[in-house]
């Protein structure tokens, strides 16, 4: 057990990458190293004396059995048709498992949820609830519709698809994050919870961003539409969600242009004006600046 008269972020505290996952868990299926799916039991999980970081997101939906879970210190006691979701730098440690205990384990990275094309307004209010309450209890339903999505993700995992897998596969969890989506609007728990000032804040910062990300890409902006300082909103902004509000900024206009490049048929010209880019070029460092790729190679691959 950790000492509680230390920091655990600075005392024993194992950083874990998705790579090392991949290598040392058994009867693992991976793609790369943004995204790693293993079935876990009694017999495969460490009880660990110290707790870790993952560098991504975590994902355990528990199938039999009970476990104790601590995350960033709190202990939680899940149990069959319970999902645990962890985001990034998130402090785990198992603390104990029952003899019959086992449940689905996924991790993926960040890299590969800013690939996936989802919605602010869907996906906000899920980050948002497991950054809280990381446990949800559901349905044995549920529970089976989100195995089966999981293990279509495995099968296409050692599929010999290879030109289509990549997209198959984002799909396919795009397809269980709704799934998510839907389980957190029904959970209690979760957008029924009275928000503080610093929530209802972030929401009206969230909705003016959905409405003006095409033109405006300034803090200051919002800032002044919401009657605040731009550094007293991006306070707010990362102590409720973790990012920026820039980096939500940038967030939402890559969304907008890669949901244009991909769907709508403008050139990269008209894309540009349309998302109140000065120039065609100025639209392309910026793209290629968040992303890693230009956006004429990304409108081609489609």
């Amino acid at each position: 057990m950790a000492n509680h008269g230390t920091n655990p972020r600075h005392e024993s505290l194992h950083k874990v990458s998705i790579s090392r996952i991949k290598k040392e868990m058994a009867d693992v299926f991976y793609l790369s190293d943004d995204l790693v799916i293993a079935a876990l039991d009694a017999a495969n999980t460490t009880v660990a004396d110290y707790p870790a970081t993952v560098d991504g997101f975590l994902a355990i939906v528990m199938m039999s059995g009970e476990a104790t879970v601590s995350i960033d210190l709190k202990n939680h006691t899940v149990r069959s048709n319970h999902i645990i979701v962890c985001s990034p730098d998130s402090i785990v440690r198992m603390v104990k498992c029952s003899s019959n205990a086992s449940a689905y384990f996924v991790a993926f990275s960040k890299s590969f949820v800013d690939g996936i094309q989802l919605d602010l307004a869907t996906s906000l209010p899920v980050f948002m609830r497991f950054g809280k309450a990381p446990v949800i209890a559901v349905t044995p339903q549920d529970v089976d519709e989100i195995r089966q999505v999981f293990q279509l993700i495995k099968t296409m995992l050692r599929s010999d698809k290879e030109r289509y897998r990549s997209e198959i596969i984002r799909s396919l969890f795009t397809t269980a994050f709704y799934i998510m989506a839907d389980l957190n609007r029904r959970d209690p728990a979760g957008p029924q919870a009275k928000p503080g000032r610093s929530e209802v804040l972030f929401e009206e910062f969230m909705a003016l961003l959905q409405q003006h990300n095409k033109r405006e890409r300034n803090v200051g902006f919002y800032a002044e539409r919401m009657d605040i300082t731009p550094k007293y909103l991006s306070t707010v902004v990362k102590e409720v969600s973790g990012k920026t509000a820039a980096r939500w900024i940038d967030d939402s206009v890559i969304l907008e242009a890669k949901t244009l490049l991909k769907y709508s048929g403008l050139s990269i010209r008209e894309i540009a004006a349309q998302l109140n880019f000065s120039t065609q070029s100025f639209f392309g460092k910026y793209f290629k600046q968040h992303t890693g790729t230009s956006p004429s190679l990304y409108k081609r691959k489609g």
